[in-house]
């Protein structure tokens, strides 16, 4: 029940989300947002985009209506060094829309009202960047980035000592009420919207064992939606840097570098920032707050490595001396690791210090870029060993002709007990749906090995064994592990979505499809019948639309056998069609691994 002034302040809500302007938020930035969580969908949830129309008149009944409620959203862990984990949130589609529309709304007001030019955070804007690998980068636009780091790599040249630092913990301990304070201080936002914004926020909250709401916690998400937020948090810091007697300043986020020209001006600096920050409940990083010489700074910042880097980004993008550049990178990669016998970084590697792992990743994307390669030892030690570098690794050995090998050493791995959080089993999962084995009793047992595995230690882990299992294993395998996880995959969004989504490994399977298909009725979930509904029509529509026909034929350059996992699902449900031929006549021709690929062939293209 609404209080009765709520007639007065439904208006204001009705102009943030008119559908008009919320089809365009879905279109231009959620869509895009979707595609970068950590787990996928089956469809990519074109079945919502196909419905957007009524989606957006929803959104706007419920939200003016006040009858608007948060979806349960589900929470996974990514290690970040030593068994520290980070933990992310994955929220429905429908409250991503929502609160990225929220957000979109004051955006505009908190950039113009930024106190310093030097605060380089700006949203994604749902664009791709050529060549450019997301799990190499974490949050925000790839351009804002560049020009962060263009900024940073000036410093150490031209001051004589930098500070850099960035809060502790920073998402953890933002507080809604600062925020929310922040937010109405720096834009004309009505406080209908106000109100909405934080109630979202939280609800999408960790509040565990039943405990009340803290209004503390910012969720950590694949969106730039709280990125907006959080950044505005930050802007007193930038206004007392811009005031205080520094050379240079620059922040991406909650990470800050400050130039300065005496060690007693940069403990003033340092002071005067945490003092700020404490007044919101936020203090520096003590462990990662250092100041630097110019010479420290330069070797920290790898400045010359970076420099150097780029000289072979440019001759790579022209297409010119590419083997003399392979070699060179390669020289270059073993010098700068410093090898152990064990084939990780050596204690001198330039890999190991300051901002050394992002060169690691620079010079592997250019190495692959250019046709050349490490050795994959290297690339197995990192996903044991490293866990920022674990997706990066997993992804550079899909290219490999040696994959059934290596697939029994991360087999090893995940045994041991090193993989501590989600995130490591949807990294090897990605792996195993993308690169290419050969097909032999061996590489079936492991691959049933990691299900089993998976399945056991989370929900994640449990999406992701259904996607694997559907690849590797019998229709019996995988229908015992659907029918042994029927009670968990019905009350779960994200599951549910993905026991249907893998329907067309049973589409027209005789008996298989009929034990199928009684398991998805017995989960009984909406959402998994959305996707089920979208495959059997993929399977036996006489005509397609232009957007499938076009998503259908396009090549995914970045995945090693070029095709994304979810669009193999799709083709094979237009594979079961009996007017394929006629619907996807270049399928074959197009995508060449679903008949090279001895699973994807025997999956029934």
């Amino acid at each position: 029940m609404q209080s009765p002034k709520f007639k007065f302040l439904s208006p204001d809500l009705n102009d943030v989300f008119y559908p008009k302007n919320l089809k365009e938020e879905w279109k231009k930035r959620v869509r895009a947002q979707l595609r970068k969580q950590l787990i996928f969908d089956a469809i990519e949830y074109r079945d919502i985009n196909d419905d957007i129309d009524n989606l957006a008149s929803k959104i706007r009944r419920e939200v003016t209506g006040g009858s608007y409620s948060v979806r349960q959203p589900k929470r996974y862990l990514a290690e970040k060094s030593r068994g520290l984990c980070r933990q992310m949130t994955l929220i429905h589609p429908r409250d991503l829309l929502v609160l990225e529309r929220l957000s979109r709304s004051v955006y505009f007001e908190l950039k113009k009202k930024a106190p310093s030019s030097s605060a380089f955070f700006e949203p994604d804007d749902g664009s791709f960047v050529k060549g450019f690998k997301q799990s190499d980068f974490e949050y925000g636009s790839f351009a804002s980035w560049k020009k962060f780091q263009k900024a940073v790599l000036g410093f150490a040249k031209e001051n004589k000592f930098i500070i850099v630092t960035d809060v502790a913990n920073f998402y953890d301990f933002i507080n809604f009420q600062h925020l929310r304070n922040i937010v109405a201080s720096l834009a004309d936002i009505r406080e209908a919207t106000l109100d909405l914004l934080i109630y979202v926020l939280n609800r999408l909250t960790w509040t565990p064992d039943f405990m009340p709401l803290t209004q503390v916690g910012m969720p950590q998400i694949e969106t730039t939606a709280t990125r907006v937020l959080a950044n505005a948090m930050l802007y007193e810091v930038d206004r007392v840097c811009e005031s205080s007697a520094i050379s240079n300043y620059a922040r991406f986020m909650d990470d800050m570098d400050i130039g300065v020209e005496s060690i007693p001006a940069a403990k003033r600096v340092i002071r005067d920032v945490d003092l700020t920050l404490q007044s919101r409940q936020l203090r520096l990083n003590s462990s990662k707050t250092k100041i630097l010489s110019q010479k420290d700074a330069y070797r920290h910042f790898c400045v010359a490595e970076n420099l150097l880097l780029a000289r072979f980004e440019t001759i790579i993008e022209k297409g010119r001396h590419l083997n003399w550049t392979r070699q060179l990178l390669v020289s270059l990669y073993e010098l700068w690791l410093c090898r152990t016998p064990f084939s990780g970084p050596g204690e001198k590697s330039r890999f190991n210090a300051g901002n050394g792992s992002k060169i690691h990743k620079y010079i592997l994307s250019l190495l692959y870029q250019c046709g050349g390669k490490v050795p994959e030892q290297d690339l197995l030690w990192l996903v044991r060993n490293e866990p920022g570098m674990r997706s990066t690794a997993l992804r550079y050995l899909g290219s490999s002709n040696k994959n059934n090998s290596n697939l029994a050493e991360i087999l090893k791995i995940l045994r041991s007990g090193r993989f501590v959080d989600d995130a490591s089993l949807v990294d090897t999962a990605g792996y195993m749906l993308h690169a290419k084995f050969r097909k032999t009793a061996r590489c079936i047992s492991l691959a049933n090995e990691y299900c089993q595995i998976a399945a056991s230690q989370s929900d994640i882990g449990l999406h992701s064994a259904i996607f694997v299992a559907s690849k590797f294993l019998p229709r019996s395998s995988i229908l015992d592990l659907l029918a042994k996880n029927k009670e968990r995959i019905s009350s779960d969004y994200w599951l549910s979505r993905a026991a249907a989504g893998i329907s067309p490994v049973f589409i027209g399977q005789g008996a298989d499809w009929s034990s199928y298909h009684g398991i998805i009725n017995e989960i009984d979930s909406e959402d998994a019948y959305d996707v089920l509904n979208y495959m059997l029509e993929t399977s036996s529509a006489s005509t397609y639309s232009v957007s499938l026909k076009a998503y259908l034929d396009a090549k995914n350059r970045s995945f090693p056998q070029e095709i994304y996992y979810p669009k193999v699902l799709v083709l094979l449900a237009a594979a079961r069609n009996p007017k394929s031929s006629a619907l996807t006549p270049k399928m074959h021709k197009r995508h060449p691994a679903l008949k090279k690929d001895p699973f994807f062939s025997n999956m029934g293209f």
